[in-house]
Formats: structure tokens, C-alpha cells, sequence
């Protein structure tokens, strides 16, 4: 019998409208240096740094004009919209009785004001660090690495008692690969370059245009355990 029981979700691209979070505060700001954080990508991306590093490296940028306060960082991310169908989305799963959850690459403060307005209780997000004057520093903790989500996910499958079989994850971009592998459930969320990977290695996926286009499949989902789940 097919079974659904975790929904977890990217927060870049997905949740709120832009692929990067860190991005989004570097233009927040107003740091010019998409050159050099283009650059830290590739390094990254090919393995010549660690998730950790490009982290520091993009810390660093952000920092070298001064004092950003954690209050600063939060006024940026208050601001920022969610993407349309995710509130509704998220109430209809939790009255389901869902487990929700993000896991994503981005900043944990943003994860978390998402999570806090959307009702989702398992936040797994990159976390900044202030000093003792409330002054952001140029270094963090790698919580997520975008390139290995099936590792946070495995630690909640054991936390949860949930096979990552019973998991929908959905996400946006190449990064999420790793999870979408990973999970039973794939839900790609306008990723072209996704559905090809995918297809290579036989994994089935459910694409969407936008979010709300999960619920017909969760009710089918539910209808379809309802009926075998009958007793004649």
C-alpha cells in the first residue's frame, strides 16, 4: 500500500519567490559582488571548496561594509512574500495530519519566520552568528548542504520512525536532487533539468506549476488508503 505521512519542503525558489536567500541579502544590502559569488558557486559546485567555506567566503562579502544586527537581517526577511497556494497548501496538510518540515540550503532566519507562519515545526536551515555586540559574523554553521538534503532527511526518517519511502520532498532546482533520489515522494516545482535526471535513473516524480497542484495528488493519495484499508 502506498503510504504518505512526511511532507518537506525547499524554502528558496519554493516557499519564497527567489532561488537564493543569500543572495537576497546581498541586494538587501546592497553588496555588488555577484561576479565573486558566482565564483564560490562553481568552486563549491566542483568541489574545490567546502559548503562551509562558501559560506565563510559569502559571510565575508556580506560583512565587509560594517555592522549587520541580527534585527537588520530580520526587518530584511519580515519583508519578503511567500510564493501563492503556500499557506493554503500547508493548512490543508497539517489538517491532515502531516508532518511538515524545510530543509533547505538557505538562512535559518528566514526558514524559520516561514516556518513560524506556516505552521511547519521541523526547520532545518544554515545558521548565522552574531557577537556580543548583535553584529553578524563572517563565518556560520553548516546545518544543510545543498548538494547532500538526503542526509538531514535520513536523520529525521530515524527521529520520526518514518521510512524515507512514506517522504514527499519538493523542490525547485538541481540542488534538490539529492533528496528528491532520496524520498519516495519526488515533487519537482518547475525544474526542467530535474525531470532529466530523474528519468536517467527511473525515479518516478510528480511535477507542478504551483503548489497547490499537490492536493489533488495527496487526496488521491488518501482516497486510494481509505479504499484499501476497507475490511469486506
Amino acid at each position: 500500500m502506498r503510504s504518505l505521512k512526511v511532507v518537506v519542503f525547499d524554502l528558496d525558489g519554493v516557499l519564497v519567490p527567489f532561488r537564493s536567500s543569500w543572495e537576497f541579502l546581498h541586494r538587501y544590502f546592497g553588496v555588488d559582488d555577484e561576479g565573486i559569488r558566482n565564483e564560490n558557486v562553481e568552486l563549491f559546485y566542483s568541489g574545490l571548496i567546502s559548503y562551509y567555506e562558501w559560506m565563510r567566503r559569502d559571510l565575508t562579502l556580506l560583512t565587509s561594509r560594517g555592522c549587520i544586527t541580527r534585527d537588520d537581517v530580520l526587518k530584511a526577511f519580515r519583508a519578503v512574500e511567500l510564493v501563492p497556494g503556500g499557506r493554503e497548501l500547508c493548512s490543508y496538510l497539517i489538517s491532515r495530519g502531516f508532518e511538515l518540515a524545510i530543509v533547505s540550503g538557505g538562512i535559518d532566519l528566514l526558514a524559520l519566520e516561514v516556518g513560524y507562519t506556516l505552521g511547519i515545526k521541523r526547520v532545518y536551515a544554515n545558521k548565522l552568528l552574531f557577537n556580543e555586540y548583535g553584529c553578524l559574523l563572517p563565518y556560520g554553521v553548516e546545518v544543510v548542504n545543498p548538494l547532500k538534503k538526503e542526509v538531514v532527511l535520513s536523520k529525521m526518517s530515524s527521529e520520526l520512525g518514518v521510512p524515507l519511502s512514506e517522504f514527499m520532498y519538493v523542490g525547485d532546482t538541481l540542488w534538490d536532487v539529492s533528496a528528491f533520489k532520496a524520498v519516495g515522494y519526488p515533487v519537482i516545482y518547475n525544474c526542467r533539468e530535474c525531470e532529466d535526471v530523474l528519468d536517467e535513473c527511473g525515479k518516478e516524480y510528480l511535477v507542478i506549476n504551483e503548489l497547490l497542484e499537490i492536493i489533488p495528488f495527496v487526496e488521491g493519495l488518501v482516497l486510494e488508503s481509505s479504499s484499501k484499508s476497507v475490511i469486506y
